[in-house]
């Protein structure tokens, strides 16, 4: 039974190839879908107060990000073709694979929609890919919506 759907979705329209599937898989199960941005982050920077060390605040530059991703997630869920449907949408801080693992983990989801290039060969090897990362990372089920 699928009962939560984790979308993730970095603002191209190649990930969001993944909204179509996964509406119409949440809609036939009863399901609830996370749409989910993950924005990147250097390692925290702590400031010190006399002998104690603070976790500084966020770079300006992460606060925008922050504020953007959250714009974007809610303009896809205002435009959300099945309004039977709900979602929730997430803005977390970290490298994309790390973060779809750890949202998939925290919501329990029981699948993960995501799209991907289709790469192989060399062009992996040089760009990554994102869903092969999280296919490695997560145990739970990963439905993959190729770009062709």
């Amino acid at each position: 039974m699928i009962e939560r759907i984790l979308v993730p979705l970095d603002g191209s329209t190649l990930a969001e190839r993944a909204l179509q599937p996964a509406v119409e898989l949440a809609e036939k199960f009863g399901a609830r879908v996370t749409l989910l941005c993950a924005i990147g982050s250097e390692a925290p920077v702590f400031a010190s107060m006399g002998s104690e060390l603070y976790p500084a605040p966020p770079p300006a530059s992460e606060r925008l990000d922050w504020v953007r991703s959250q714009a974007y997630l809610r303009n896809i869920e205002a435009a959300w073709p099945c309004k039977s449907v709900p979602t929730e949408i997430r803005v977390d801080v970290g490298g994309a694979p790390e973060v779809i693992v750890q949202t998939a983990e925290q919501i329990g989801a029981d699948l993960i929609v995501m799209s991907t290039h289709g790469r192989s060969g060399l062009s992996r090897f040089l760009y990554g890919s994102v869903a092969e990362a999280v296919l490695r990372g997560t145990q739970r089920p990963l439905l993959l919506i190729p770009v062709k």
